[in-house]
């Protein structure tokens, strides 16, 4: 692929999109945000407890949207420990519903997880045709719905885990008092999805403004920018504290993988397997066999090893298959990224299974487990019909 002042003009929007969001998630967890939604979340479900898990997921997957998903429940644990010493018998459903609902809002948004921004990445990588259609508002097109239904799905599965008495009513939280700086928090996320989603339209609108799409999105972040540090909600150190020093320098050795993996064609080999066992299980690429196989191999893989290494590894795998089967690879690569944040079954499946497992005292892994294996299954069976009859007709 060849490096121009062209290429990074064309990805501008998309740099400055993630650039705004990580500024947008420090902003959020500085101004108290996901406690007073959860908060809110609470009180929504008038001291039922299955409406309860149903609002704790909801509020997970929301801001793991546009936070990481860790980051969501590390701020969500003190609500669900609160909830937990009030309620009996709770400690494992209140534990799942904000790992189901995190690990599943981050499929929901670009920016919602790391897998999206390598997606974008490989997608550039190989040149995958159709790639430059994905926009911030046209994800929100085919990834909201399924959120919707995965979420769904969740809850009727995690109600099997609710004690025999999960009717009785309890008494819900007091509502927080909406702060100034929560309010400011909230009139910057307003601007910043008005602003993404307003542009993406536009250029998918009108063709003309594609060719002003650079200098509008610099326009805005400026503007941005200068609303948040000069306001004080800010400051310029706020922006590197906590940045998981490990994790960059993971994501960087990841890259390098990918260029060896394709320099000396181990991505090639392994498609040749995994068609190999395509053809022996007598799938075919025209069909849903193919997403079907694909969506359960990233799922079960992920559940042993890091989403990361599972989705970098797989982006290249599909595509070859896409190429050996004569299909378009962009669905399958966006399916392994959707599929690397869904695993449930097992606390080293992604971060906030980990974290919040380790959090939780008393969290039962059997139950985990056993319902994880459902969700997996019946989420591989949703997830893998929706991308491959939905996603087409979105990225045309």
């Amino acid at each position: 692929m060849e490096f121009s002042v062209t290429y990074i003009n064309d990805r501008l929007p998309l740099i400055l999109l993630f650039a705004t969001g990580y500024i947008l998630y420090r902003v959020i967890a500085s101004a108290g945000l996901p406690e007073y939604i959860a908060a809110r979340a609470v009180r929504f479900s008038r001291g039922r407890v299955d409406y309860l898990l149903l609002s704790l997921m909801g509020v997970s997957a929301l801001l793991s949207m546009f936070i990481p998903n860790a980051v969501t429940v590390l701020a969500m644990i003190p609500v669900i420990r609160k909830l937990d010493d009030e309620l009996e018998s709770m400690t494992t459903p209140l534990t799942l519903s904000i790992i189901y609902g995190a690990n599943i809002g981050g499929m929901g948004s670009l920016i919602g997880s790391p897998a999206n921004l390598l997606l974008l990445g490989v997608l550039d990588l190989f040149e995958v045709p159709g790639r430059k259609g994905i926009t911030f508002f046209n994800w929100f097109e085919w990834a909201l719905p399924l959120v919707v239904l995965l979420l769904l799905l969740a809850w009727l599965v995690l109600r099997f885990s609710l004690p025999a008495k999960d009717t009785n009513p309890f008494q819900a939280c007091e509502d927080k008092t909406l702060l100034s700086k929560q309010r400011k928090g909230l009139y910057v996320f307003a601007c910043f999805l008005l602003f993404w989603i307003g542009a993406s339209i536009a250029v998918e609108l009108f063709a003309a403004s594609r060719e002003y799409e650079s200098q509008v999105a610099i326009f805005f972040s400026l503007l941005f920018c200068g609303y948040i540090f000069g306001s004080g909600m800010l400051r310029l150190r706020d922006l590197v504290q906590g940045i998981p020093k490990r994790g960059v320098l993971f994501l960087v050795l990841l890259g390098v993988l990918i260029v060896l993996v394709r320099m000396f064609g181990v991505d090639e080999y392994a498609a040749g397997m995994f068609t190999a066992v395509l053809d022996s299980l007598g799938q075919s690429g025209e069909g849903y066999g193919i997403y079907l196989a694909t969506a359960l191999m990233v799922i079960l893989l992920t559940e042993f090893l890091s989403n990361t290494v599972v989705s970098t590894a797989f982006f290249a795998v599909m595509v070859h298959v896409g190429t050996a089967y004569g299909i378009s690879p962009l669905p399958l690569m966006i399916l392994v990224s959707a599929a690397s944040t869904c695993a449930f079954m097992t606390p080293v499946a992604t971060p906030c299974n980990s974290l919040a497992v380790g959090e939780m005292r008393g969290m039962s892994l059997k139950t985990m487990f056993a319902l994880g294996m459902v969700l997996n299954v019946f989420g591989a069976l949703m997830l893998s019909f929706w991308i491959w009859w939905v996603v087409p007709l979105v990225y045309v």
